[in-house]
């Protein structure tokens, strides 16, 4: 019956330490789940600056689109040298704005992109330690049950000890 009794309080003792693992691992996980949370935070931050930047920059060249529109409009109404030349003028440097506009808008987008996949992917790995813990927890509370299920044999063989 002593050897009985020692037998099941190995037991116990391994499925404790079998619980104290799975503790670690959780919070191993749950410290991973926080640096991802963290840098998806920077990473939507970063996301939304970028688009504010870029609706600027597109407001810029509406303006800018507009006003080249109404210089060709004067250019064609243009009645001396002169004036064709000064619109000619404008419309060179209007463009040539208008190119830098692009350039940084298409830069911006390109950026733009490049954050929403490295934060799709965050939020994929998210989802993934997240299952992970879920399955941990799952784990530990099925430890946690057959424990106390020994703990009840244990305690129903004392009582049979004493009784004796």
């Amino acid at each position: 019956m002593i050897e009985s009794l020692k037998q099941t309080e190995q037991s116990v003792g391994s499925f404790i330490k079998a619980l104290e693992k799975s503790e670690k691992r959780i919070a191993k996980y749950e410290e991973k789940l926080k640096e991802v949370r963290t840098e998806l935070e920077k990473l939507e931050v970063e996301v939304l600056e970028i688009s504010s930047k870029m609706r600027e920059i597109e407001r810029k060249i509406h303006k800018k689109l507009n006003k080249i529109k109404r210089t060709n409009k004067l250019l064609m109404e243009a009645q001396t040298e002169r004036q064709i030349e000064t619109y000619d003028r404008d419309l060179r440097k209007l463009n040539k704005d208008l190119d830098k506009l692009d350039k940084e808008y298409n830069r911006l987008k390109e950026r733009y992109e490049q954050v929403v996949a490295k934060e799709e992917k965050l939020l994929e790995k998210e989802m993934k330690l997240e299952e992970e813990k879920a399955r941990l927890y799952h784990e530990r509370e099925l430890l946690m049950k057959h424990a106390e299920q020994l703990m009840k044999r244990l305690g129903n063989k004392i009582n049979r000890v004493r009784l004796q």
